[in-house]
């Protein structure tokens, strides 16, 4: 259960649900996801609320703080919790393990692959993650990008072949050099504070790993 600090949706509340506490990882608790924090009272709330780890303080289930998603979206009904990455580019639907094809059912599915059709047009992604397993989901179809931890990332290139350009998803540890390389050239307030050499060291990298991937 959170106390909101941010704006939660009229008549919406965290009161008789703690998925949030089984299915998200908590790395301060050891807690990985799908299995239930060992200082949740299920149904009820945190047993140690007042210090539960900051994880905890600056998650905001996104039923809660969104009304486009519908009332069905209600965690202890749908066993499935929303979250928005806080740079706002990925939606990940996290799903209980218990009941794994909760997320291909209706009304989730078409709701789902909705969010994918408007994500793809804003350089955007939707992903299911089962525990550790993560489906990538495009308006073209699903893609399972395996095993993807707290410490990964998925980053997204389009690709050129004989039917078109299409979207590939890749997993990236978050310490790889290659994201600040990307960042450098992407971010325009990260290119005008670097050099003349970092900017040429970032795409010589970038280059090189994009060769790498297509091999």
């Amino acid at each position: 259960m959170n106390e909101p600090n941010v704006n939660y949706v009229e008549g919406r509340s965290c009161d008789g649900c703690t998925m949030c506490c089984k299915l998200l990882q908590i790395r301060a608790l050891d807690k990985p996801r799908s299995k239930w924090c060992t200082h949740c009272d299920i149904g009820v709330g945190c047993k140690i609320y007042d210090e539960r780890p900051s994880e905890c303080r600056d998650f905001h289930c996104g039923f809660l703080i969104n009304a486009n998603f519908g009332e069905h979206w209600k965690p202890t009904n749908s066993k499935l919790v929303i979250a928005l990455a806080d740079d706002a580019n990925q939606l990940t639907v996290f799903v209980d393990p218990d009941r794994p094809e909760a997320w291909r059912k209706e009304p989730f599915y078409s709701d789902i692959k909705n969010w994918a059709r408007v994500a793809a047009k804003n350089n955007r992604r939707v992903v299911v993650s089962i525990g550790y397993e993560v489906i990538a989901v495009t308006p073209d179809g699903e893609t399972s990008l395996g095993q993807v931890s707290d410490d990964q990332m998925i980053i997204e290139r389009r690709k050129r072949g004989a039917g078109g350009t299409g979207v590939e998803q890749i997993v990236v540890n978050r310490s790889d050099p290659i994201l600040e390389a990307m960042r450098i050239l992407k971010d325009p307030e990260a290119a005008k504070n670097a050099s003349p050499e970092q900017l040429a060291e970032a795409k010589h990298m970038v280059d090189s790993w994009l060769a790498q991937q297509d091999e």
